[in-house]
Formats: C-alpha cells, structure tokens, sequence
C-alpha cells in the first residue's frame, strides 16, 4: 500500500482519522483531507471509506504521471466514490489535466468521481466538536432512550437534559453521540451552544456532506 511522504516545502501533515463506520483509522495526507474523512464518516449512504488503495498511471507528454486518490467510498447504494481533493489553493491547469484523467477512469470502471467542498466554518466547527464523541463507548441506553424522549418536540439543549431528569455532565457525551449517530439534529449553520434547539429525527445530510454520495442529484 503506497504511504504518503511529508515533503520538506509541504504544509501538509499526514494523519489518520478513526472511523465510526468501519472501526479502522483512514489515512489522511493533509488537514483538509481529515476534514473530508470526517464528513464521509457522518455521510448516512457511506457504508465505508478507505486511502491510498489504488494509484492511477498514464503517460503525458511523454512521461509517466502518477495520481493517488484520496479515499473509495463504497455507498448503501452499491456504487463506489473515488475522492480526489483539488488542491487547498484551488484548481490549477495541472489538476484540471488530472480530473480530466480520473473523469476517464471513472467512467471506465463504472465509478462516481467526488471532488468534495467543506460546508461553512460554522457547520464544520460544530460537527468537528460532534465528532469527539463518534466512538460506540458513548453510548448508553437508558440515556439515550430518555434524551429521544425529552427531545421529541424542539428543545433547547440544555432545557431538554433537565426534562430527562438527567446529570447533566453525563448526558451530555450521550446527546452528542446521538447527535453523530443523527438521531438527534439541529440547525447546523448556527453555532453549538446551551441554548441550541435540538428535535429528534435525523433529517438531510446533506448539506453537511462533501458531495451527495449514493442521492438522485
């Protein structure tokens, strides 16, 4: 499996995101592809994600270029996602050669080809904060059962836990488990806080999503 370098004039640090889909890490080659890796992992039709499994070859000009996408993305719909994030400046003529390639690719093999967009600062800070409490050891049923039913009618946060006749420290690692999970949701354009309404039901997705991934578009 090829493994990303860091090279010296990069900014780029190579990470890895632990996945609540697959229960595996996902490499990730930059900070931003860590950000896509989180969303993927919140993605409902993401039935699971993997890096650097494959590297496209061509010749260009004479020579052998090489490409690694980012992630496959096998979805519930039985289709497969090749990711490749433009680059953090924006497209450039060589990236557009690139797409050029990878579009080919895809279209021979019979896959969708994803160029992801970040949602805006806010929605990705709240889900970044939402993230932290993705792993199963969140959960608990009894919790969970009385926060779904506090929040059955829009709720502030804070008032909804009081409702439950919950501790609040410890309810609250739970209410935002059940939020990953989008069992429970909010408006996710404006920022987390006490007062946040939350209401039970996922709802779409799909405004917090890279790019709609197994959806008629």
């Amino acid at each position: 499996m090829w493994v990303p370098l860091r090279h010296p004039s990069e900014r780029s640090i190579v990470t890895y995101w632990w996945s609540a889909t697959t229960g595996r890490h996902v490499g990730c080659r930059s900070l931003e592809r860590l950000s896509v890796a989180m969303l993927l992992d919140f993605h409902p039709n993401v039935t699971e994600f993997s890096a650097w499994t494959a590297r496209l070859e061509w010749r260009e000009r004479g020579r052998v270029r090489r490409f690694v996408p980012d992630f496959f993305v096998p979805t519930a719909a039985g289709e497969t996602v090749m990711v490749a994030c433009p680059p953090a400046k924006g497209p450039s003529s060589r990236w557009q050669r690139q797409e050029d390639v990878l579009k080919e690719a895809c279209s021979e093999a019979g896959w969708q080809l994803g160029s992801p967009r970040l949602p805006r600062p806010v929605a990705m800070a709240n889900l970044r904060w939402i993230s932290r409490y993705r792993h199963p050891r969140y959960a608990d049923a009894v919790m969970e059962r009385a926060l779904l039913d506090a929040f059955k009618a829009p709720a502030g946060l804070v008032e909804g836990i009081e409702n439950a006749g919950l501790p609040p420290l410890q309810a609250l690692p739970r209410l935002y488990h059940l939020m990953w999970r989008r069992e429970l949701r909010m408006d996710w354009s404006i920022s987390l806080g006490p007062a946040t309404v939350v209401r039970r039901g996922g709802g779409s997705v799909t405004s917090m999503g890279p790019f709609r991934v197994g959806e008629p578009t």
